[in-house]
């Protein structure tokens, strides 16, 4: 599944719940984006585009959860919050001119 579809079934679930199951899953597929993120040879999200995006996602599973309770959505929101980081981190690291510096120990 592409990111924009994954992002659309999330939306759908922020709007109109669904079954845990259903949200952990979409959780560990957003797992798998972020860990992705490193092999992307250039920005990924040069004009914010999709952080805003992710940003808004997250507002809305707030909401959700605050009406369910629902752990399943604290955990979908969460996997949103690890694939923004890694985005974020990863153009930094292109912006600061050394793509390979991922983790900061290359002095060693």
């Amino acid at each position: 599944m592409r990111l924009p579809d994954l992002l659309r079934e999330i939306n759908t679930v922020a709007q109109t719940g669904d079954e845990p199951m259903r949200c952990e899953s979409l959780a560990r597929q957003i797992y798998s984006f972020a860990d992705m993120v490193g092999w992307a040879e250039g920005p990924i999200d040069a004009q914010n585009g999709i952080l805003n995006r992710l940003s808004a996602l997250q507002d809305d599973l707030e909401g959700r959860f605050a009406q369910t309770n629902d752990p399943s959505i604290a955990a979908l929101h969460d996997s949103l919050t690890a694939l923004g980081r890694a985005i974020a981190r990863h153009d930094e690291d292109l912006q600061a001119g050394d793509p390979d510096n991922d983790d900061g120990d290359d002095l060693w």
